[in-house]
């Protein structure tokens, strides 16, 4: 009879040491504090205006870059996070180019890594993000 207390005694204490340990581990998970959400808004575009092809000096009938600005249909100037351009000569195969914007200045400049030929440009697509 001693013998089945003494067992009894020992599993109830390592179902209780078990126990706190397991609450020990669980306690050190915690995670800070942080936001989440969904909503929705109407996505309105932008438009490219003061569009200008630049040509290469030495090559006249190539195209180096584009510039342009973007803004809304009010006409304000707007700012981007990301622009990217690119040419087409039937609107199925672009030549992309990432975009710049100079410090103070409303002017995108995008620089295409070849020089395209200026006469069988037909297409110009620009992206751009906030």
């Amino acid at each position: 009879m001693r013998q089945k207390k003494a067992r009894l005694f020992f599993l109830t204490a390592l179902l209780v040491l078990l126990a706190v340990l397991a609450y020990g581990f669980a306690a050190q998970n915690t995670v800070p504090a942080s936001y989440a959400g969904d909503g929705q808004a109407a996505v309105s575009g932008y438009h490219v205006v003061n569009v200008h092809y630049v040509l290469d000096t030495t090559t006249p009938s190539q195209v180096t870059g584009v510039q342009f600005e973007l803004q809304d249909a009010n006409g304000n100037t707007l700012t981007a996070q990301s622009v990217y351009a690119a040419v087409s000569a039937n609107g199925s195969s672009w030549t992309w180019a990432a975009c710049q914007q100079p410090a103070n200045s409303t002017v995108w400049n995008c620089t295409f890594g070849t020089p395209q030929a200026v006469q069988p440009i037909a297409y110009l697509r620009v992206a751009a993000s906030q």
